[in-house]
This record gives structure tokens, sequence and C-alpha cells, in this order.
């Protein structure tokens, strides 16, 4: 009797077939990564978004801050490096807002591999961090997500180019925890620094608290990004402010900033940017059908963001991982996972240069939420511990190819 009580106990503990498979695919794709990543750092520890970045920041140490933005600059702090990672022209030209240039700042004192090894590490630490505050589950499930976002492709791409997308990710993540746990002004402050380092990519997240009746959250935003941006104004200037907008205007003559929008459908014009205003409406729209669930609240300020970007890089995808998180705390319906499970194939194309489907994707995801219903007013916020064993997402199978020649090519931007 003891033994069979055993028996069924140790089965009882055992995670599902389903659940052991994926978290194994998981821990492959997310080896796979990892590797192509160190063999690509071996290979070329130089590469040109983080290589933008460092010489801006010390552009404005060297020279000023109002110079961050003048090419002839970034080209002369370049010329030290190999001979293919010198160019700065439309495609790479520093665009970010000074508070990202400030950020690299202390990695200038480094030589710029280490200083792209540092900043990658705290990139990694950044997806842990937010997949520790938002991802659910528990267990193996909950450690699955983790090395499911790192399977995603686009994340590869973030920690390659050395872009600021898992910061951003970490800080909106953050800014969802403190506004569970009641602390708008912090809240606020953390979603206003995430707005700072890329706003394009968050920008609907503060419009979507607005909307759903969080006015502390967005009042402490509006301050904390007024704070911010006076201290930008006072250090660049009146000449670092024009050069700013010049170089804007520069970068976004270049269509392959647009190659990952809605404008590889539509084309750059009209019609592009009223399917973009669109876009953002119907998550705004969410937003306030389900104000009482901060949860969607959260995930739809960041699916319209990107649904509706009109400058967008594959990197910029990561935010969506974000968003799954926080949409699978709702216990959502099976096909409803079912379709976040479509959305690994869909993210995998990205970067190999197909960005359609996942523009679609985005497209259901947001009709998705609007016929979902919506939360009960008593209904209790989904809990900050993970309290389930199940997960809803599947991997790309451990065996691939390996990431694509347009890693390399000139669709990819430092902004």
């Amino acid at each position: 009797m003891a033994i069979t009580s055993s028996s069924s106990g140790a089965e009882s503990r055992r995670p599902p077939l389903w659940l052991a498979a994926l978290a194994m695919a998981a821990f492959w794709g997310a080896v796979y990564d990892l590797g192509r990543w160190t063999v690509l750092f071996a290979l070329n520890p130089v590469h040109l978004d983080f290589r933008i970045f460092y010489v801006a920041a010390q552009a404005g140490l060297q020279k000023g801050w109002s110079s961050i933005y003048d090419v002839s600059v970034l080209r002369a702090l370049s010329t030290g490096f190999p001979a293919t990672e010198r160019f700065v022209d439309s495609r790479s030209a520093f665009i970010n807002p000074p508070v990202f240039a400030w950020i690299v700042a202390p990695l200038t004192t480094l030589p710029l591999p280490v200083a792209y090894l540092v900043w990658t590490v705290v990139s990694l630490g950044a997806l842990v961090l937010a997949w520790y505050l938002v991802a659910p589950y528990r267990g193996l499930a909950k450690v699955s997500l983790l090395l499911l976002a790192l399977t995603v492709w686009p994340v590869m791409e973030s920690l390659y180019w050395g872009q600021p997308s898992l910061e951003i990710l970490a800080l909106v993540a953050l800014s969802w925890f403190l506004t569970q746990r009641g602390r708008p002004v912090a809240a606020g402050v953390a979603l206003a620094l995430a707005v700072a380092l890329k706003p394009n990519i968050v920008i609907l997240v503060p419009l979507a608290l607005l909307v759903s009746g969080r006015f502390r959250v967005f009042a402490a935003f509006v301050i904390a990004s007024a704070v911010v941006g006076l201290a930008e104004l006072a250090v660049l200037g009146q000449s670092g402010v024009a050069s700013w907008l010049s170089t804007i205007q520069y970068v976004q003559s270049d269509a392959g900033h647009s190659f990952f929008t809605m404008a590889r459908l539509f084309g750059r014009g009209p019609v592009t940017y009223g399917v973009e205003a669109l876009l953002a409406a119907v998550a705004i729209f969410i937003a306030y059908r389900r104000r009482k669930d901060v949860d969607v609240v959260f995930a739809a300020g960041l699916i319209g963001s990107v649904a509706s970007a009109f400058h967008l890089h594959q990197p910029d995808y990561s935010l969506l991982v974000l968003a799954a998180w926080l949409v699978l705390r709702t216990s959502p319906p099976v096909w409803h996972r079912v379709w976040l499970l479509s959305g690994v194939l869909t993210m995998q194309l990205i970067t190999l240069g197909q960005p359609i489907p996942q523009l679609l994707w985005d497209v259901v995801w947001l009709v998705i939420l609007v016929a979902g219903s919506v939360s009960r007013p008593d209904s209790p916020p989904s809990p900050l511990p993970a309290t389930s064993d199940t997960t809803s997402r599947s991997a790309q199978p451990a065996s691939r190819p390996a990431l694509d020649d347009r890693m390399r090519s000139t669709d990819t931007s430092s902004a």
C-alpha cells in the first residue's frame, strides 16, 4: 500500500508530457540563440547599433551633448573601428532621445567590445527581471516562458544589435508591478523612463492608462517626462534640438525604417498613416473597454504601440513578449492561447525578412482582445504571485537555420 501511495505521489509530481516537451524544446531554442550570440560576438564584437550608441555618448562627453546628432562627429569618432564599422548614414544615425546617450555614457570608459558585452548582460538581466515580475504560472511552466522568450528571434536580435528593447520591456514591467502594488508615482516614473529611451515603441501605454482611469499613474508619468524633457532641452540647446530634428528627417528618408511597419502592406503614405491611426485607436478602445483589468490595459498599450508604429525594426517586436505574459495572466481561453502559440512562428519570420505575417497577426490579436469578455467590476485583479501550473506557448524546434543574413542588411537601424 505504502509503495503504491508513494508511486502515485511521485506520478502526480511529474509535469504533463506536453509541458515537459515544451520546456525541452524551449531550452534547446534558448541554447541555440545564446550560443549563436556568443559565436557572433567572437567573430565580430563590434555591432552597428551599439557602436552608434557608444560614439553618440562619446560625442556628448567630449564635444558637448548638442553634438550627439551630428553625423560628421559620429563618423569621426568611428574612425578607430574596423573598416566595415565606420559608416554613419540614414540607416544608422543616432536619433534616440539624449537620456539614452546619458545611460550609455558610463560604458564609454570601457573598450567598445567590453561595453557591448556589459550592455548585453544588462539586457539579459532586464528580461529576467520582467519575467520574474510579470510571467504567470509556477515551476516548470514559468521557467518555460523565460526559455520561450529567449527562443524568440526578435529578443535575440535585441541582444545582437545592443538595442534597448529589453531595458524598455523591464521598465514597463516594473511600471505594471508598481501599479498593481498601489504605487502610482513610482509606476509613472518607471514608465516615463521607458518612453524616454525610445518613445515610438511604447507611446500608447501612458494613453492606455489614462483612458482606463489610472490618473495618478498618468500624472506621475507626465511630470516625470516633463522633468526629463526639460533636462534634455537644457543640455541640447537650440542648436542641438535643430540638429536632432534634422537628423530625424534624414533618417526617416530611408524607407528601410518602415519595412517592418504597415507601410510594408500599404506603402508610405496617407493610407498607411490612416491604418496605423486606426490600430492605435483600437488599442486605446481595448484599454477603455477592459479598464478594470490592468493586465489587459498594459498589454493593449504595448500591442497598439508596436502595431501602429511608423518606425520599427526587428528587436522592437520583443515588447510583444511582455504583452503575451500579461494576457496569459488573465487566463484566456484555449483558442486564445493557441493564437499566442502561432505568434512564435510569425515572430521568427520577422528575422527572415518576412514581416507581413506578423503585421496581420498583430491586427488579429487586437480584434481578439476587443471581442474578449469584460472583467466584472467586482472581479479581483490578476494575482501577483503566479498560481497556475500550466502554460500556453510553444517553442521553435531545437534545430533551426542560422540567423538570416538580413541581420546585416540595410533594413537595420540604430534607432
